[in-house]
């Protein structure tokens, strides 16, 4: 086991309701959430965390997998004493939060699921990249590699782990009430890959709504509208 970090920097906005808490997906951090705070922090009490390694928070071993940034979310909820939790992930952070519910249910209540990963894309031409001349590979490359390889800076280490996971028996085993949020347009993940974890986990809902990849930037008063419904049910 890792040694942990448990001392992450977060926002913390309301007072009284049900408890938020929300985990950013990769090279973003506690802010990207801000949109949604003027239409949900009047009615519930919202913790926006900086996961190891992003905004504030430590950076963490080399070593670490989704499932060891997982156990920094549970540490840190127990330290704050945070018990039916509404985890709401996004991206990397999905997979994140679909672990933590997974592994301690009593900790959360319901599962907010947005554009997240957890199931690898079939690329079917990376075997044959190995085929080609260095000249060509050197030159073609950066056709091939995403920008969160590309920004990964120190993090580099854990992205190369992290992006291999494939989360599919974890959708699987989820048995919490969760939402699923999707942008149609998502360039980064598509929107078949939510149509596959909708099915995979049991009695979710999925709402699909007109962006990319960032639902909760682009339309964050219907995000919000939805976080609220689903809370309310």
């Amino acid at each position: 086991m890792l040694e942990l970090i448990m001392n992450l920097d977060f926002f913390e906005f309301g007072d009284q309701g049900t408890p938020i808490v929300f985990l950013h997906g990769w090279q973003q951090d506690k802010k990207s959430f801000s949109a949604l705070v003027p239409y949900l922090f009047k009615t519930n009490h919202l913790y926006l965390l900086d996961l190891p390694g992003f905004g504030k928070s430590k950076l963490p071993n080399d070593n670490y997998t989704s499932y060891d940034y997982a156990e920094e979310v549970v540490e840190w909820l127990k330290k704050n004493k945070l018990t039916e939790v509404i985890l709401v992930g996004h991206s990397f952070g999905g997979k994140i939060a679909t672990i933590v519910a997974n592994k301690y249910p009593e900790i959360i209540s319901k599962l907010i699921l947005i554009a997240n990963s957890g199931i690898p894309e079939d690329k079917t031409y990376y075997p044959f990249l190995k085929y080609l001349p260095q000249p060509l590979k050197k030159r073609f490359s950066p056709l091939f590699t995403s920008s969160d390889y590309k920004n990964a800076g120190k993090l580099l280490p854990i992205f190369k782990n992290v992006v291999k996971e494939n989360l599919t028996t974890e959708f699987a085993k989820v048995n919490k009430p969760t939402l699923i949020i999707w942008g149609k347009n998502d360039r980064q993940l598509p929107m078949d890959m939510s149509k596959q974890i909708n099915k995979l986990i049991k009695n979710s809902k999925l709402e699909l709504l007109p962006t990319g990849h960032f639902p909760f930037i682009d339309k964050p008063k219907e995000v919000a509208d939805l976080i609220k419904n689903f809370i309310n049910l």
